[in-house]
């Protein structure tokens, strides 16, 4: 995992990154929109191990879209506003399928969809007004990895309980109180941390001695 110090404004678009949207990139943002509905296919299924194996390659071009764009010269306002659309509708999908399949509170489904919206509301804001772009920091990056761990939890919870997972599913169900109250403390922590960044980008606050 990439360690940053702070959410940060990030301006940086190389050269040439907005002329195509069907850069390899962007691909790769695309290609999780077509894993979902396999996903989904295999939740309702109620075969989990099918289901987690798509997620895992899923979140892998996640992580290898953002390389290739900076390796590739391909860093691009539309490449970023992309590969957060398509995380929003990949994990809203799997969270509300989660809420009839497994257990999940629906509480907890509706607040991650609500932050990513406001979330995403305010990213296109801060483009549209300041042309600048949130880079995830610390607090994002535990926070996107407690949400995928969110979904693993409940999706192993949704399996059917046949063969190997019909012991693994009564060991972890007593740490179900844990998982929603983690989730829950970090969707409020990562908000007020986007928020907090989200006014001074718009207000142009600096504290003393930091550069613009």
């Amino acid at each position: 995992m990439v360690r940053e110090p702070a959410v940060k404004e990030d301006k940086t678009t190389h050269p040439g990154g907005e002329k195509t949207v069907l850069t390899i990139p962007n691909l790769l943002s695309l290609s999780r929109l077509f894993f979902l509905p396999a996903v989904l296919f295999f939740l309702f299924r109620r075969q989990a191990l099918a289901a987690v194996a798509l997620m895992l390659v899923s979140w892998s071009t996640d992580a290898l879209d953002g390389y290739l764009a900076r390796k590739l010269k391909q860093v691009s306002d539309t490449g970023r506003v992309l590969d957060h659309l398509v995380d929003k509708i990949w994990v809203g999908s799997v969270l509300i399928s989660l809420v009839f399949l497994s257990g999940l509170p629906l509480y907890i489904a509706g607040a991650v969809i609500i932050r990513d919206l406001l979330i995403l509301a305010g990213s296109a804001l801060l483009m549209k007004v300041r042309g600048s772009f949130v880079s995830s920091d610390v607090v994002g990056k535990i926070t996107g990895c407690a949400f995928a761990l969110l979904i693993l939890f409940y999706t192993l919870r949704s399996d059917a309980g046949n063969g190997i997972l019909s012991g693994v599913i009564l060991h972890i169900d007593r740490f179900r109180d844990f998982v929603n109250y983690t989730v829950l403390v970090l969707i409020v922590v990562s908000f007020l941390n986007y928020l907090g960044v989200f006014l001074r980008l718009m207000t142009k606050f600096r504290l003393p001695g930091e550069q613009e």
